[in-house]
């Protein structure tokens, strides 16, 4: 995980990258598995033994929804890479 988040603070810094990170304390307010949406006509959600492909307007406005709700907790730039730093700092030592 350490080489994870020192790639996470790297790609930051790179002019077309944008992430957020959601705090652990923010309140659980989605319940979803991992998911990735690619337009507003597909979304891929990963689960512990298998990847659903979404294509319905349906479900995909469920995972609009709640993609705006964790942008919404998440925090982004100084903020992201402080919380970043802050859990390198704990697992290096």
């Amino acid at each position: 995980m350490i080489g994870q988040l020192d790639r996470l603070l790297s790609a930051g810094s790179l002019p077309r990258v944008a992430f957020g990170v959601i705090p652990a304390t923010a309140a659980a307010r989605v319940l979803f598995n991992n998911f990735v949406m690619y337009d507003n006509r597909l979304v891929t959600e990963e689960g512990s033994t298998a990847k659903l492909t979404i294509t319905q307007p349906r479900e995909i406005a469920l995972y609009g929804r709640a993609f705006d709700t964790l942008a919404g907790q998440s925090v982004t730039g100084d903020s992201a890479r402080r919380l970043i730093r802050k859990a390198l700092a704990i697992r290096t030592g």
